[in-house]
């Protein structure tokens, strides 16, 4: 027991004697050191260690010189990124120093990595480091796919030099990326399925200390230089390979921050044949945990190097590429047309109109990745062709997986008295943006219009024709046009002669004449819309199909014009137009379930009925709810409320008038001459309309038409 009180005494007297002259070296301020031809001064002789026999508080002090630290990186390149960093020494002296570096990374674009690592480094004789590590790292990519990878390397640094050396070995195996590309494959357009691997490989650099700045926050200037090479086992994966430089400006023991603080301003540039140049910039602080106070002194330039944070490659090095045996054919997203052999052509292309018209594949794309295409002649498509814009989106026929190719086109036609596009039978015209022209899409041949068979018009924008945006001749049964835009144009949005085909989600918005201008119709026009064009939403002279489920806006005349119905008008919607909601000369098919409102005259307007009006309803219209002469057919279910005339405003029924109803109108509800002999009145309602209920004489069958609070009274008929 004595003799370790004495051994204890000793060792605090040894100690103090090694303290004092320390403590006293530490209140005196060293003038900074100039720079060498060696580019820095070398350190002042670092103060040997006390021999020690325990683990006093102060001999930790002054043994363990390493703190904990956070960093935080803001890195710019091709995406944004943050990068954390956590350093915890595990074990530690002057000259050894073993400690975990945890990271973790975030990307603007998507996806995160994390690293765990562990690192030994041993410093010699103050004059340099050797060091070893081995981390596991994890990433979740853009794709949602997630790798698995252990990095080790090694490193020596000096005061002056830094070199190192990292592996990188990722777990087999490769996860299917989200996005599959387009590819020209021996002349057909094919959909290639791509996968997303994880690329094994290894990086070295060589590091320069270039210039010091002792007296700005003691800062230095190092530049480095080195390479990388990575590859993967699959036959369709070209490895990624290239040089690497990068300059680091440091500068430490920030006076607004803590000793041992440190701010790092980076610049990256590498380059391989796979992703191509690559420049990055990087904005990084570090921040100690404890307290200064713990602290005796700055660390010396070499004890700095041995908290260097461990340079590698900054993730797991992914990219997609194509699955051996992984082609099929591409079709049409949507209507799922083989694409087949291509021509592509563009704005470099000599003669454009000659390339469309000579190409002998079965489509022909105008990709817009070279700019504009200004026209002064048409383009004429042959018979059976396909003329396809860029920025076409197809699927892979055997997986339906989706994928884009090439960009969007503009053409511009800079005669007025011609056509953009002239279509031909069995031919399919997509994915252009017109302008200008006579106009955009048309069958106006010099001879006349020309009649179509079996073509499909989709998702082209036509943009201030002279003249109609569309136009054609007859389009037979087996013909659809769909997804177009009308807009600006001279005339009307769409101009057909005859439909007997598809005609379905379209727009017409702003066009000088009708949005819709179809002669007669005896297919089906479908999910359509009219907006703000300066005539009629929709025209047809006759309709004997069926014209479903569209929408006429704030159009200068009223929102739905036809002379003659035969067919089916149904679930249709007109709203804010200047003069009727829905106007016919006669019915004879079926109007059912439309809505009119906030028209500026009748909400419904036609001469006789002799087939079934029924379900629809007209509000808050600028006139008569319902306006005919007479009914000889069904006439049932309907409503008129809040318009400014009368809610039913009609001459005679000798037909079928049963469970209509009228109420809050600024007129009568019921304003009629006559119930005939043949007519049925029946199961109405008038209630709260500005005038009568009911105003008008029966001569038929009328039972059951009641009301209430009308202005004039006849609450009730007969």
């Amino acid at each position: 027991m004595q003799n370790w009180k004495l051994q204890l005494s000793l060792q605090a007297v040894m100690l103090f004697a090694t303290f004092a002259p320390l403590h006293a070296e530490s209140a005196e301020v060293q003038p900074p050191v100039a720079p060498s031809a060696d580019f820095a001064a070398a350190d002042p002789p670092a103060p040997s260690p006390p021999l020690r026999q325990d683990h006093s508080f102060s001999t930790r002090i002054q043994s363990d010189p390493y703190r904990a630290y956070a960093a935080f990186t803001g890195r710019g390149d091709e995406q944004s990124r943050l990068h954390t960093d956590l350093f915890v020494p595990l074990v530690s002296d002057r000259q050894n120093l073993l400690f975990s570096d945890i990271r973790g990374q975030f990307l603007s674009g998507g996806g995160a990595e994390g690293n765990v690592g562990l690192v030994y480094r041993h410093m010699v004789a103050s004059d340099y480091i050797v060091g070893a590590y081995g981390f596991y790292d994890i990433k979740r990519s853009a794709n949602e796919n997630t790798f698995h990878q252990a990095t080790f390397g090694a490193e020596l640094l000096t005061d002056i030099w830094d070199i190192r050396w990292n592996g990188y070995l990722p777990e087999g195996g490769s996860t299917q990326a989200v996005a599959a590309t387009a590819v020209i494959s021996n002349g057909n357009l094919v959909v290639q399925n791509n996968e997303e691997r994880a690329y094994a490989g290894t990086d070295a650099e060589v590091g320069l200390l270039l210039w010091r700045i002792p007296k700005c926050f003691d800062s230095e200037l190092r530049g480095f230089v080195g390479a990388y090479h990575f590859d993967t086992n699959s036959p369709t994966a070209e490895s990624i390979q290239g040089p690497r430089v990068r300059a680091e400006l440091r500068s430490f023991d920030l006076p607004f921050l803590s000793l041992d603080s440190r701010l790092t301003l980076g610049v990256q540039y590498q380059h391989d044949s796979v992703r191509d140049s690559q420049t990055s910039a990087t904005v990084g602080v570090r921040m100690p945990f404890g307290p200064d106070r713990r602290r005796h002194r700055r660390m010396s330039r070499i004890e700095r190097r041995m908290t260097d944070v461990v340079v590698r490659d900054v993730d797991v090095v992914t990219h997609s590429t194509p699955t051996p045996g992984g082609q099929e054919d591409a079709v049409h997203a949507i209507y799922e047309f083989e694409i087949g052999s291509v021509t592509v052509l563009d704005a470099s292309t000599p003669n454009l109109q000659a390339a469309v018209a000579g190409a002998t594949t079965d489509s022909v794309i105008i990709d817009g990745g070279r700019g504009n295409i200004y026209l002064s002649q048409p383009i004429e498509v042959q018979d059976g062709q396909q003329l396809l814009g860029g920025g076409l989106q197809v699927k892979g026929a055997d997986t339906g997986i989706h994928a884009y190719y090439g960009s969007p086109v503009n053409l511009y036609g800079t005669d007025e008295t011609q056509a953009v596009i002239l279509t031909a039978d069995n031919s399919v015209i997509s994915g252009f943006n017109i302008f200008g022209g006579l106009h955009g899409i048309s069958s106006d041949l010099p001879g006349g219009l020309d009649d179509l068979v079996d073509v499909l018009i989709f998702s082209n924008n036509v943009t201030g024709a002279a003249d109609s945006g569309f136009r054609f001749g007859t389009l037979d049964a087996d013909s659809v046009i769909a997804h177009n835009r009308a807009t600006e144009n001279g005339a009307h949005g769409f101009d057909i002669e005859q439909n007997e085909g598809l005609f379905v989600q379209n727009n017409a918005l702003g066009n000088a004449k009708n949005g819709f201008d179809l002669f007669d119709n005896d297919g089906e026009v479908s999910f359509n819309r009219s907006l703000r064009n300066e005539g009629f939403g929709f025209f047809a002279d006759d309709n004997s199909g069926n014209i479903d489920e569209n929408e006429s806006y704030e159009n200068g005349l009223s929102g739905f014009d036809f002379l003659d119905n035969t067919g089916s008008i149904a679930g249709n919607l007109s709203a804010d137009n200047g003069l009727q909601g829905f106007t016919f000369a006669r019915n004879n098919g079926v109007i059912e379930n439309n809505l009119a409102f906030d028209n500026g005259g009748f909400g419904f307007d036609f001469a006789d009925n002799d087939g079934t009006v029924q379900g629809n309803l007209a509000f808050d219209n600028g006139d008569v709810g319902f306006d005919f002469a007479d009914n000889f057919g069904l006439f049932q279910e309907n409503i008129a409320t809040g318009n400014d005339g009368v809610g039913f405003d009609f001459i005679n029924n000798s037909g079928q008038f049963l469970a209509n109803e009228a109420i809050d109108n600024s007129g009568s509800g019921f304003d009629f001459v006559e119930n005939t002999a043949g007519g049925t009145f029946s199961n109405n309602v008038a209630e709260n309309n500005g005038e009568f209920g009911y105003d008008g004489t029966n001569n038929g069958t009328a039972v059951n038409n009641t009301g209430a609070d009308n202005e004039d009274g006849n609450d009730t008929f007969p």
